[in-house]
């Protein structure tokens, strides 16, 4: 098994920013309403992905048993995470395109492995 570097994991989020950015920049010109609601869906999938690589990336190595049970407890809190967030977005923000946000964060959750197909 190859230990994935650290290098590779800072470059998907690296991507999902950038496409997230890309989005809302895009967005301005239909409306500020559309930008920020696809903001905070990208905020909603990047943060629990960020705790998520904070997470299990030092426990890569030799012991196996330790990178598995951290793995699983951190996506179940990296899901947790994300419901808490969305519920947040939903009942703070007022007025929200729903659309959007949802957009956001399929933008998010997809860029990387889209950056994958068109990479090296």
């Amino acid at each position: 098994m190859t230990i994935p570097d650290g290098r590779l994991i800072s470059r998907g989020l690296r991507v999902q920013s950038i496409a997230s950015l890309m989005l809302a920049g895009g967005l301005l010109l239909v409306g500020p309403v559309a930008a920020y609601s696809s903001i905070f869906g990208s905020l909603a999938a990047f943060i629990p992905a960020l705790f998520f690589a904070l997470v299990v990336t030092p426990k890569f190595g030799a012991d196996s048993a330790a990178f598995l049970r951290t793995a699983v407890i951190a996506e179940a809190l990296k899901i947790l995470l994300t419901a808490l967030l969305c519920v947040a977005v939903f009942v703070w923000v007022k007025p929200l395109a729903a659309g959007w946000f949802f957009a956001g964060m399929a933008i998010v959750i997809f860029s990387p492995g889209l950056a994958m197909l068109f990479s090296k």
